[in-house]
C-alpha cells in the first residue's frame, strides 16, 4: 500500500508539472545568478515548504555546490538546501533531524553522538580508526573526518547543501555517496543579534544567542551560544535519564576585509556532549513474523529500560579555520582555507539494555553485555584554489588539497556484567592525502553550457593495532603491528565530465557522468596480525545522471526531478556477527567487500499559488542492490568464517520508497502581526538493517507527522508551538541482532513544545 502510494505521488507530481507546462503560463524567472553573487536572504516568516521571494513567487537560493556561487536552479548537480530560517523552522538542530527531513539520506546512530549519514544506500558504519566516511560532512568547506564530528551547533547557520552522489572531483576526499556542506553565517559590518529560546516536554531546555559586533571599519566578530537539554525520552526503572541530551557549543568568528574583494576570515567552534546511555529493547523474545509485517514485533511504546550499568556517551568536538580569499591576481579569485579539527570522545554501553535476571527469562546466555569505546583524532587541512573572474564564455576552477588525521581508537565488548577476561582492540590510523583538481566550463550562447573536471588523490594510510586478551589483572598482547603496520598507498583519478542546456528561463536540464573514491579500509577487530595488516581493495562508484530543474506559472510551481544509475565496486560493508569461538554471545566486526548497482529517481514539487498557502513534496525511489557479496554471517567455535551469498540483496538502511511533504497556511500580515501553519509527513518504506536481508534486523514502513502553528508579531519576534511524531509513532533507529538476542534503539516519542525568537 505505501509503495504504490509513493508511485501515486511520484506520478501526480509529474503530471502536474507537465500539464502546465504551456506556453500561455510559462513566464520569465529570474536570470541566472551572477558566479560573484552574494547567497540570497530568505524571508525569517517562511519554512522549507516553499520560501517567497517577496511578491509571492518562489525564490531561489544561491548555492556554492560547484565552488562557486549560483543558482540553486542552475547548478547541474541534485542538490536538496535549507536556509538557516529553514533549518529553524523545522526545529532541525542536529543530523537526525536533517537526514530525516530529506529523501534519499539515511543515518546510523550508534552510538546517537555519532551518526554516520548514508546517500543512495551508499555510507559505511565502519567506526574503526582504520575506516573512512564513504558519505562525509563539511563545515565551510574543512573536512569532518569522524562521524562524532557531526555534532555541530546548527544555530545561525546560512544554509545546508546535501549533495546527492559523488563530489570526487572538487570536494576532498571520500566523497563517493555524497556530502554536506554546513555554510555558517560569516560577520557582517552592522551590529546584529538574534536570540532562540525552547521549551518542550522531557524537560527540554534549548538557548541560542548570536551577537555581530563590527569592531572597526572593515573589521566585524560573530559570536555563537547554545544550549540544549533534555532530561531523556526514557528511563531507566530508578528514573535515571536514557536517551537524553545535553550539549554545549561555541562558535566565534572575525572577518577583516583587506581591500575592495580581499579579505581574512578567522574561526573557531567547539560543541561538548555529556550524554546518559541509549535505551534498548530485546526483542528476539517478541514473536517472530515470516509474513508481513516481517521480522520481530516491536514493545508497545517502551518508556523504561532496565540497564544494570548506566552508561554514558562524551564528546568534545570542534576545531579552527582560516580563509584568505584575494582577487590580487586579476584573472582569479585566489581563497586558502587552513582548517584543524579534532574530537575527545567515549562511551560505555550497556547493550543489552536490562539486567542478570531478565537476561535469564529471555534466554539470553549471559549476564550482561557492555560496550566499550574511547577515541581521540585530530584532522588538518589545507586547500588553495583558483576561481575565474569575468563573464567570458569560459569558467574554471582549480587547486591543490592537502589532508592529514591521526585517529585513535580502542574498543572492547564485555560479555559479563563482573569481566574476569580481557578482549579489547586498539588502533591508530595515520591518514596522509594529496590531491590536484580543476574544472572548467564552456557556455555557448544559446544556452548550452560543457563542463569535465578531474582530481589526482594520492592516499597512504598507515593503520598499528594491537590486541589485549586473557585475565583483566594481567591481560597480554595478542598481537601489536606497530612496528610493521598496516599500509595502504595508492593514487587514483577520479573525474565529472557532462553538459547543461537553458532551454529558457523556466527550464533547465542536465546530464553527467562522475566518479567517487575511497581509500582502503582496515578491520577494526581482526582476530589475528595477518588480517590486522590487510587493507580492503578502494571503493569506486560510476555515477551516470540526468535531470530537469522546472519553475512554472510565474514561478508559482517548481518541479525538479533526477534520475541516476551508480555503478559500485568493492563496497566496504561494515557487519557486528556472532563469533562462537570467543563464547555464546561473543561478537566480531567484520569488513567484506562488494558490487552494487543503484538506480533511482529524485524528485521535488514545490506550489506556492496564492499568498496564504504553499507545499513541498520531495519524494526519492531507490533500487539498490548488490551484484556481488559475500557476505560472512558467523564464526563458528573454532574461530572459522561461515559465508553467505547475497548477490541480489538490497543494500542496508535504505527504504525504496521516501517521501517528505510540507504543507503551510499564511494568514494576511496586519497590525497584530500574523499566523502559520505548518505540517509535515515524513514516510520510508521498510528497511533491512543487515545486507542479507534475512528479515531479522529489519524496520517496518513508518510515517511520522509533525506539526508547528508561529505567531509572528513582526519581522523581528515570533512564537512558534510545535509538537513532534503528532501520532507517537514506535519506530527503531538501530539494531543489531546477535544470534541470541536482537537489541532495538527506537526514535523519540511525541513531543510538544514552544520556541520564541527575537532578532536586533
Amino acid at each position: 500500500m505505501a509503495s504504490r502510494i509513493s508511485r501515486a505521488v511520484l506520478r501526480a507530481s509529474t503530471a502536474m508539472a507537465f500539464a502546465l507546462s504551456t506556453p500561455a503560463m510559462a513566464q520569465t524567472a529570474s536570470s541566472d545568478t551572477s558566479t560573484q553573487a552574494e547567497p540570497a536572504k530568505e524571508q525569517d516568516s517562511t519554512d522549507a515548504a516553499a520560501t517567497s521571494s517577496g511578491n509571492g513567487q518562489i525564490s531561489d537560493i544561491v548555492v556554492t555546490a560547484r565552488r562557486r556561487a549560483e543558482s540553486l536552479q542552475r547548478t547541474p548537480v541534485t542538490v536538496t538546501a535549507f536556509t538557516g530560517a529553514q533549518l529553524a523552522a523545522k526545529g532541525i538542530t542536529n543530523f537526525d533531524a536533517l537526514a530525516r527531513a530529506t529523501p534519499g539520506v539515511n543515518f546510523d546512530a550508534f552510538p546517537t553522538a555519532a551518526p554516520r549519514p548514508f546517500f543512495r544506500g551508499i555510507g559505511s558504519s565502519n567506526q574503526g580508526a582504520g575506516g573512512d566516511p564513504s558519505s562525509v560532512a563539511f563545515i565551510d568547506g574543512v573536512y569532518l573526518a569522524r562521524a562524532a564530528m557531526l555534532g555541530i551547533d546548527f544555530y545561525d547557520m546560512e544554509r545546508v547543501e546535501v549533495l546527492k552522489g559523488p563530489q570526487g572531483t572538487l570536494w576532498g576526499k571520500n566523497v563517493v555517496g555524497g556530502a554536506i556542506n554546513f555554510i555558517t553565517n560569516k560577520p557582517v559590518g552592522k551590529a546584529e543579534a538574534s536570540a532562540e529560546l525552547t521549551f518542550g516536554e522531557y524537560g527540554q531546555k534549548n538557548g541560542n544567542l548570536m551577537l555581530n559586533v563590527p569592531i572597526a571599519n572593515g573589521v566585524a566578530a560573530r559570536i555563537v551560544l547554545g544550549a540544549i537539554s533534555n532530561d531523556g525520552y526514557r528511563k531507566t526503572v530508578t528514573g535515571r535519564p536514557l536517551d537524553d541530551e545535553n550539549k554545549l557549543s561555541a562558535r566565534g568568528q572575525l572577518k577583516i576585509d583587506l581591500g575592495a574583494n580581499s579579505y581574512l576570515l578567522l574561526s573557531g567552534d567547539i560543541a561538548n556532549q555529556d550524554l546518559s546511555d541509549n535505551s534498548r529493547y530485546n526483542v528476539i523474545v517478541l514473536p517472530f513474523h515470516t509474513t508481513a509485517p516481517y521480522g520481530f514485533d516491536d514493545y508497545d511504546k517502551p518508556r523504561v529500560a532496565n540497564p544494570d550499568v548506566q552508561g554514558f556517551i562524551r564528546s568534545k568536538t570542534g576545531g579552527a579555520r582560516a580563509e584568505l580569499m584575494t582577487d590580487v591576481l586579476g584573472f582569479a579569485n585566489w581563497t586558502t582555507t587552513l582548517g584543524w579539527r579534532t574530537l575527545d570522545y567515549s562511551f560505555l554501553n550497556d547493550l543489552d539494555g536490562t539486567n542478570a535476571a531478565t537476561n535469564a527469562l529471555n534466554g539470553l546466555p549471559t549476564d550482561g553485555i557492555e560496550l566499550l569505546g574511547v577515541e581521540k583524532a585530530d584532522s588538518y587541512s589545507v586547500e588553495s584554489r583558483l576561481s575565474s573572474r569575468g563573464s567570458g564564455p569560459i569558467s574554471w576552477v582549480a587547486g591543490v588539497y592537502y589532508n592529514h588525521d591521526d585517529i585513535y581508537r580502542e574498543r572492547e565488548t564485555e560479555q559479563r556484567l563482573v569481566a574476569t577476561t580481557e578482549n579489547r582492540f586498539i588502533g591508530r590510523s595515520r591518514n596522509d592525502s594529496y590531491a590536484v583538481f580543476g574544472e572548467a566550463q564552456y557556455q555557448f550562447k544559446f544556452g548550452l553550457r560543457l563542463f569535465a573536471g578531474g582530481r589526482y588523490t594520492k592516499e597512504k594510510k598507515l593503520y598499528d593495532a594491537r590486541r589485549l586478551t586473557g585475565p583483566r589483572a594481567a591481560p597480554v598482547i595478542s598481537y601489536d603491528t606497530g612496528t610493521q603496520p598496516g599500509e595502504f598507498d595508492k593514487g587514483v583519478f577520479t573525474y565529472r565530465v557532462g553538459a547543461d542546456m537553458r532551454f529558457s528561463d523556466h527550464v533547465f536540464a542536465f546530464g553527467t557522468v562522475s566518479t567517487g573514491f575511497k581509500s582502503g579500509a582496515f578491520q577494526e577487530q581482526p582476530s589475528n596480525v595477518t588480517l590486522a595488516r590487510i587493507p580492503t581493495a578502494p571503493e569506486r562508484v560510476t555515477n551516470y545522471e540526468v535531470g530537469f530543474k522546472t519553475d512554472w506559472w510565474n514561478r508559482r510551481l517548481r518541479f525538479n526531478v533526477s534520475a541516476f544509475l551508480m555503478n559500485y565496486t568493492n563496497f566496504q560493508t561494515i557487519k557486528t556477527v556472532p563469533d562462537a569461538s570467543g563464547g555464546p554471545v561473543a561478537t566480531r566486526t567484520v569488513v567484506d567487500t562488494a558490487d552494487a548497482r543503484i538506480k533511482g529517481i529524485e524528485t521535488e514539487l514545490i506550489v506556492r499559488p496564492v499568498e496564504w498557502f504553499d507545499a513541498t513534496v520531495r519524494y526519492t525511489y531507490l533500487h539498490p542492490y548488490f551484484t556481488r557479496l559475500i557476505q560472512t554471517s558467523r564464526f563458528d567455535i573454532s574461530g572459522n568464517p561461515v559465508f553467505i551469498n547475497g548477490a541480489g540483496n538490497r543494500l542496508s538502511r535504505t527504504p525504496v520508497n521516501a517521501v517528505v511533504a510540507d504543507i503551510g497556511v499564511q494568514t494576511p500580515r496586519s497590525q497584530w502581526g500574523w499566523l502559520r501553519a505548518a505540517v509535515t509527513m515524513d514516510y520510508q518504506s521498510d528497511v533491512y538493517d543487515n545486507n542479507i536481508n534475512d528479515f531479522t534486523e529489519y524496520r517496518r514502513p513508518r510515517t511520522l507527522w509533525d506539526a508547528s502553528i508561529t505567531y509572528n508579531i513582526n519581522d523581528r519576534f515570533s512564537t512558534r508551538f510545535w509538537v513532534k511524531n503528532l501520532t507517537d509513532v514506535e519506530y527503531r533507529t538501530w539494531q543489531t541482532n546477535g544470534g541470541v538476542y536482537q537489541f532495538v534503539q527506537y526514535g523519540p516519542p511525541r513531543q510538544l513544545g514552544v520556541t520564541f525568537d527575537a532578532k536586533f
